[in-house]
């Protein structure tokens, strides 16, 4: 085991080539709209890629999920064709972006949200996610509204999370590594309370 929590190695060869497809095309749009800095360029499929799927160990019966800021949700989109995916991302050249991506690969169950979080009238989520998004707890917040009962809150951060935000009756956190990456990154599963 390498530190990964999944290894996109164990998608069929049809997910493995679209998610390389993705990884291609984020490297083209580099250079037009900065997508990440020249620095985290060379580590596109690791930071980008790998690192976003390893929230899929978590899905239990998730028919919808919404990606906070879609930071995640195309190589998600890619490796689980049967979860509806709705990216909220305000600014438009990004949704240019992803509109484009999903034409060029084809990811019919990803539907994009040009608004603001704030804005969005999204509910009954199973899950909804995020990733370098915003703090913990106003995050765990905004999600709380789109939340069915019992659904999960999944972000991405640095450092393990214990206390439980307001609404939510549990909190777990799942340290992983990436490849060539020498230190530890943490996916936090926050419950929402209510109803099982």
């Amino acid at each position: 085991m390498n530190g990964l929590l999944i290894d996109p190695a164990q998608f069929d060869e049809k997910i493995q080539k679209k998610l390389h497809e993705l990884e291609a095309i984020y490297r083209r749009w580099n250079k037009n709209i900065n997508l990440v800095s020249k620095h985290d360029e060379v580590a596109i499929w690791e930071r980008h890629i790998v690192d976003s799927l390893q929230v899929i160990p978590f899905f239990q019966d998730v028919n919808k999920l919404a990606d906070m800021g879609a930071g995640v949700g195309l190589p998600l989109a890619i490796a689980r064709p049967d979860i509806d995916f709705f990216a909220i991302e305000p600014i438009q050249k990004k949704c240019t972006l992803m509109q484009e991506i999903i034409r060029e690969i084809r990811i019919p169950n990803f539907h994009i949200l040009t608004e603001r979080v704030e804005k969005v009238y999204l509910s009954h989520m199973d899950v909804v996610c995020c990733r370098a998004f915003g703090e913990f707890y106003r995050d765990a917040r905004l999600a709380y509204k789109m939340l069915k009962p019992q659904g999960h809150f999944i972000t991405f951060k640095t450092h393990p999370h214990l206390e439980i935000p307001p609404g939510y009756e549990k909190v777990e956190s799942h340290d992983y590594v990436l490849p060539g990456i020498p230190r530890k990154y943490y996916i936090i599963v926050a419950t929402k309370a209510g109803e099982t």
